[in-house]
């Protein structure tokens, strides 16, 4: 995958625009996102019969891990609507995937189009069977996140050859997470931060230390690759940490030519604080 350079919203559109005009019919849309769907990590993708689909377009599986059981497989329902992109997907159309799918499943609703704020809170008030919205803008920068449909000439930066060169502070503590680590900290886990992380200025909690905040803390305090202590705010589906920007440009996740450097990172947590700190 290549590392982003930062989109202005005018490109974004300029790009959403020539992707829409691409696909004739809705048709052709859904056989596009069989090939997408596959390239992001989907597995048995299928693009429905058109008179027997109920509303649904394409179904998916997410295999479990390793392919030793089906137990932890999910199935995603999906539906597509190749809309234009100025138009906006109401709260309708959401309920009407969600009454489609079954417990315990998880529905996609990927469109060029954008949706109403009640279209996404719609989406994620049912746990049993989340849906997940991919409007125009996300899709275009998924597509090209995955070179799919994209190509690019290389750019050469100076900033990524000088990064390579100095490296990072905390390189060495970065190796091994030591045992005696382990044994001092409530729960020591790693997790890579993103181009999409990067981009939406959020930071992804692991869901091993979420289970340890508190449910009625609103802020934690945290220290990110080693820089001074700092309290960010939890957002309320307490699913990441927001107000990271500054902290992404000072550690070489934002480099200074815009394009991204996503990174593998281990958090540590003890005594309601949480300590980043980068892999290189």
């Amino acid at each position: 995958m290549r590392k982003n350079i930062e989109l202005t919203e005018v490109q974004l559109g300029e790009f959403l625009e020539q992707f829409y005009q691409y696909f004739k019919t809705g048709y052709e849309f859904e056989e596009f996102l069989k090939i997408y769907l596959e390239k992001i990590g989907l597995d048995e993708v299928s693009v429905t019969q058109r008179s027997k689909d109920g509303g649904i377009d394409l179904k998916a599986i997410r295999n479990g891990i390793g392919g030793f059981s089906d137990a932890d497989s999910v199935e995603y329902y999906v539906q597509a609507k190749r809309n234009k992109p100025d138009t906006t997907i109401s709260v309708t159309k959401i309920r009407e995937l969600k009454g489609t799918i079954p417990v315990g499943n998880k529905g996609i609703f990927i469109t060029t189009a954008k949706f109403s704020n009640d279209a996404v809170v719609e989406a994620n008030n049912d746990l049993s069977r989340p849906i997940i919205l991919i409007d125009g803008k996300k899709l275009i920068e998924s597509c090209i996140d995955n070179e799919i449909g994209f190509v690019f000439k290389p750019v050469f930066s100076k900033v990524a050859m000088d990064l390579l060169k100095v490296g990072s502070i905390s390189q060495v503590e970065n190796k091994v997470v030591k045992q005696e680590e382990k044994d001092i900290y409530d729960v020591v886990v790693e997790r890579q931060i993103t181009s999409n992380d990067i981009r939406a200025r959020i930071l992804v909690i692991p869901k091993q230390i979420v289970s340890l905040i508190p449910s009625k803390r609103e802020t934690i305090s945290i220290v990110f690759n080693g820089m001074e202590e700092k309290e960010l705010k939890i957002d309320k589906g307490r699913r990441y940490l927001g107000g990271v920007t500054d902290l992404y440009k000072k550690s070489g996740l934002i480099l200074e030519d815009g394009s991204y450097n996503p990174q593998k990172a281990v958090w540590k947590y003890e005594d309601g604080k949480i300590r980043v700190i980068l892999k290189n």
